[in-house]
């Protein structure tokens, strides 16, 4: 049966999760393997037996506190065991919680603490050298924390030394439901305000289950994950799938090259969460091939054939799945499985978890035919709709349950997702619609190139130009920029030729917080001094 005509049920495989929701998730291993770590992290490691214990304990300060179910916990702390457990403590008595980007200034914090409509904070004095008292005071929510009362609580602060902020004696609780909400996450945002995106904490686990499976984990696996936490490839899917299997998270505040290694080879992770950007962090480290990394065996990764080979072919990640996925879609729609063929896993993104529908759609919402590109659209462990006002939504649903994703790509005869790129990247040159992942790609196999990037600026007479960013391998002759126009017009049609090539070195690519390259950003560095 196809992707498309198949119903979609809770859980097509033959075991699900322990349970669908966070804190009975924690509690079932906590019954079943009490002894085996559940969570490593820079402030010590936790069995789950210990996590269910602190979880129980902070969770019964926080409903004497005055937080019931239903209220917004906001965590702003780095990746660790501070994170974790005060995420399942609040999650335990019902609350949903509100991860926060580190990174973010006085007017975001003021924007999401405000539209989440938070009742208090989880924080530190100090995140990564930042005063976060100040900060939000700056932002009107930087009162100390006073249990009772209504509105909004305060910041409790948290020092990495304490276990506990505060604990009261556990007691049994009426706890969430799988169809009340875990997380309220805030999309990057890069063109507008974020949007708040609420997950569920049935679907949260079932989806995550589904991208477990396709990564054949088992409960001894360990995986690593030094991505900030706060962002839906952490929070939504590396620590859910752990939670789903039963597997340890080696949390990192953050990837360090050097440290990292030490890290991965001392906990003998066996589980790869590292995107193309991480993983060239930790091949450039200058102790890379000096710690035993062997035991690393499956992951995700993406999203070039570039990226996904490094974490294979130099990194030794041999089972490494590639994905397509996105945060209101539940972490990763298709997922290739970890025994498929390597060609399969570097050219495509996998086929769809059992959780959810995939179809291919022209701008009116048909469906096109197999093998023809148009947007991806997505059904089932996805979000109903944002949080907050109706005018969130426009544009990004259709009748039926169907999620508009903004992605463009197409099935093959298989199935398996080929992502095209991104409808608004799409470039009009000489009146022609060109893909840029198409001339990346293009690019990018060229042996001298290590990583390409295309983008439109406009030209002098009003038309769009295609205008490239190309990484240079090491020891390149300075005449590779004409070389790669040949290199293109020899492959391709003359209107896929890039009208520049500039080459730029590694710490010049502007990222995104999640250390994707902007192409917003790099057109700004391509287009020069205005």
């Amino acid at each position: 049966m196809s992707a498309l005509t198949r119903p979609v049920t809770d859980l097509e495989s033959p075991e699900g999760p322990p349970a669908l929701t966070v804190p009975a998730a924690i509690e079932a291993h906590a019954a079943t393997r009490p002894d085996a770590e559940a969570v490593v992290g820079p402030e010590g490691r936790v069995t789950w037996a210990e996590l269910d214990d602190r979880t129980a304990r902070l969770a019964a300060f926080l409903d004497d506190a005055g937080i019931a179910h239903g209220d917004r916990v906001g965590i702003l702390l780095p990746n660790g065991l501070r994170w974790i457990v005060a995420a399942a403590a609040a999650l335990r008595i019902g609350a949903v919680v509100v991860p926060l980007n580190t990174w973010y200034r006085a007017d975001e914090l003021r924007h999401v603490l405000g539209s989440s409509q938070v009742r208090m904070v989880v924080t530190d004095d100090v995140v990564f050298g930042r005063d976060t008292g100040a900060e939000f005071d700056r932002a009107g929510y930087g009162r100390p924390f006073t249990p009772g009362g209504d509105g909004y609580l305060g910041m409790m602060v948290w020092p990495a030394a304490d276990e506990l902020p505060g604990e009261s004696t556990p007691r049994p609780s009426a706890g969430p439901t799988p169809d009340d909400l875990a997380l309220l996450l805030f999309t990057s945002g890069s063109t507008a305000r974020p949007k708040p995106v609420p997950l569920r904490h049935g679907r949260l686990l079932r989806n995550a289950h589904e991208i477990g499976r396709r990564q054949h984990l088992v409960p001894s696996d360990r995986l690593w994950l030094g991505a900030p936490f706060f962002f839906g490839y952490g929070c939504s899917n590396a620590w859910p799938v752990t939670l789903a299997h039963g597997v340890t998270l080696c949390l990192e505040e953050r990837v360090s090259g050097d440290g990292s290694l030490a890290f991965l080879a001392r906990e003998r992770c066996t589980v790869y969460y590292g995107l193309g950007v991480v993983t060239r962090t930790l091949l450039a480290a200058p102790s890379f091939g000096q710690h035993d990394i062997g035991a690393l065996r499956t992951g995700t990764t993406g999203f070039t054939p570039q990226d996904k080979r490094l974490a294979v072919e130099a990194l030794g990640v041999t089972g490494i799945c590639s994905m397509y996925g996105l945060t209101e879609a539940y972490g990763h729609s298709t997922v290739s499985d970890a025994h498929d063929p390597l060609d399969v896993r570097l050219h495509t993104s996998g086929t769809v978890v059992p959780t959810q529908e995939i179809r291919i759609t022209d701008p009116d919402g048909t469906v096109v035919p197999t093998g023809t590109t148009g947007e991806i659209e997505l059904r089932g462990c996805v979000i109903e709709g944002y949080l907050g006002a109706p005018e969130l939504d426009e544009g990004s649903f259709r009748d039926g349950g169907w999620l508009r994703t903004g992605d463009l790509g197409h099935l093959d005869d298989e199935q398996r997702l080929h992502v095209v790129g991104r409808r608004k990247e799409m470039l009009k040159i000489k009146g022609i619609n060109v893909a840029p992942l198409e001339v990346e790609e293009l690019l990018a196999g060229h042996p001298d190139v290590d990583q390409a990037f295309v983008v439109g600026l406009p030209g002098a007479d009003g038309e769009e130009r295609m205008v490239a960013a190309v990484v240079a391998r090491p020891g390149v002759a300075p005449d590779l920029p004409a070389r790669l126009v040949s290199h293109v017009r020899e492959c391709a049609a003359s209107y896929k030729v890039p009208d520049r090539v500039a080459v730029l070195a590694l710490e010049d690519l502007p990222l995104t917080a999640t250390g994707k390259v902007s192409k917003r950003a790099l057109r700004d560095v391509l287009a020069g001094p205005r």
